[in-house]
């Protein structure tokens, strides 16, 4: 039996899960405002058409001017998609942060399992809403895709 057989639908429903149950693991100490949030956005890609985006971020720790997030999105288009990036967050300011990090994208459609690497802003637009924009590179096997996305968020 192929590996890649079982593996990638198995890797994909690891990523649904996480994606789900990410909050479960939020440790709320940040030296930021931003900690956890969840939204609705838009995604924009390179190589692809634009998707409606469920985004969100749960910090997993926090240190001196910085935490580790995780960045759990679920891109709903032309595909079904996921990303699961963990991310290293900088405070510039409490309503403020820059992030960047690694992870995977996963397209539940053609059971791809890409590595990626990702990048963006968090800033305060009220008390409770985040504006989030990233952009992300996708290393698929036959080519290199790039998106951004720009979402709106619900900090809890």
């Amino acid at each position: 039996m192929n590996f890649f057989a079982w593996f990638k639908p198995l890797t994909g429903t690891l990523i649904g899960v996480l994606a789900i149950t990410a909050p479960a693991f939020a440790f709320p100490f940040s030296q930021s405002e931003i900690e956890n949030y969840v939204g609705l956005g838009i995604r924009a890609g390179l190589n692809d058409d634009a998707a409606a985006l469920l985004d969100s971020k749960f910090e997993l720790t926090s240190f001196n001017q910085g935490s580790v997030s995780i960045r759990p999105a679920i891109l709903i288009g032309n595909d079904f998609e996921g990303r699961i990036p963990v991310s290293f967050d900088h405070v510039l300011a409490e309503e403020f942060l820059i992030f960047g990090g690694g992870g995977f994208a996963y397209n539940f459609d053609e059971s791809d399992f890409d590595p990626m690497l990702t990048g963006g802003v968090d800033m305060a637009l009220s008390e409770r809403l985040i504006l989030n924009v990233e952009g992300n590179l996708i290393f698929k096997s036959d080519d290199t895709d790039a998106e951004v996305a720009a979402s709106i968020n619900w900090l809890f």
